[in-house]
């Protein structure tokens, strides 16, 4: 990326760690209610980590002077929408534990029958030469702000109004980045103030996630430990 320096690179590894630290923490607790789905959250993570590292360090090997990597660049839509696909629905169909509901029978037939019919959407476009992204950034828009409304509206009906308000506050940074993203010509300055904004986000995020997660750990998860014990 043109005029991008090493420092502006290395810091977009933060907004990654922050992110990875907010996922890690709610695949461990999707994990404790039901170790199927904690799977289908962990391989959603997985590929959202890996999206965000490459695009990190697609960044920091041009910056440094390096050759521009296409895989690095190109690689973060493909890998983020569907593993917020995958995050979302697991934490949907936890919401249904909740309820006292049963998770489906196949968990993974909805997910993965979304990911195929996008991907053939990219493989379309990509072959009559138009703009392949948009279906994956569509997915991952809307994987994203279904899980963040999900986690929002679940902290607000347990009482957890600033948790819900720090999801709510990750909901606005990633529908204003979604507008930005659309500028044709970007300053360092803007680059910066993009980041930033999004590593705070993302702090937030892992600050919620972990809120969350230990009062849904005390509610569901200790007690039936208790009870085994």
């Amino acid at each position: 990326m043109e005029g991008v320096t090493v420092p502006l690179a290395l810091q977009d590894y933060m907004t990654v760690i922050f992110s990875a630290l907010g996922l890690a923490i709610l695949t461990r607790m999707v994990f404790l209610l039901n170790r199927s789905l904690g799977r289908m959250a962990l391989v959603g993570t997985v590929l959202i980590v890996l999206g965000g590292a490459l695009k990190a360090s697609g960044k920091l090997i041009s910056a440094a002077g390096g050759p521009d990597v296409a895989l690095f660049h190109q690689g973060l839509f493909p890998l983020i929408a569907p593993g917020l696909t995958l995050v979302a629905w697991s934490l949907y169909q936890v919401r249904r534990v909740f309820r006292d509901q049963p998770p489906l029978n196949r968990p993974w037939l909805v997910p993965a029958v979304v990911i195929v019919v996008f991907g053939a959407g990219v493989l379309a476009l990509a072959v009559a030469g138009g703009p392949w992204k948009v279906p994956l950034i569509l997915l991952a828009t809307v994987g994203n702000v279904g899980m963040l409304v999900m986690l929002a509206l679940a902290a607000w009906g347990r009482n957890m109004r600033f948790t819900g308000a720090l999801f709510l506050v990750n909901l606005v940074v990633v529908l204003v980045m979604s507008q930005l993203a659309n500028m044709k010509e970007v300053s360092i300055g803007m680059i910066w103030f993009e980041q930033i904004t999004q590593t705070v986000a993302q702090m937030l995020f892992a600050l919620a996630a972990w809120n969350y997660s230990q009062k849904v750990e005390a509610l569901y998860t200790r007690p039936l430990a208790a009870q085994a014990a």
